[in-house]
């Protein structure tokens, strides 16, 4: 038969640890900007991975012309402007 004493301590002993859990989870719940910006570290590194998933993916030449774009992110930004535009007037031409 078990010390009815150990026994409260063991049960004193869990609900400590089960409110430690608690705590903790309500902190990290009630932590909405840490929250967020784990979430958005997360969605970058799954997002590079992708893209470089796509880029190794693509020809050589291809491969290459975007290499070169991401060292010059203002000439990848310009061409992607450009590319808009284009499409723009020409979906305005076809009407």
């Amino acid at each position: 038969m078990s010390d009815p004493k150990e026994q409260l301590q063991r049960d004193v002993e869990r609900t400590r640890r089960e409110l430690g859990e608690t705590v903790e989870a309500l902190a990290h719940k009630v932590d909405v900007p840490g929250r967020v910006k784990e979430q958005a570290q997360e969605t970058v590194v799954r997002m590079t991975a992708a893209a470089n998933q796509a880029v190794d993916s693509l020809p050589q030449p291809v491969a290459e012309q975007v290499e070169k774009a991401r060292r010059h992110p203002g000439a990848l930004a310009a061409a992607l402007i450009a590319l808009v535009v284009a499409i723009w007037a020409i979906s305005r031409r076809n009407r």
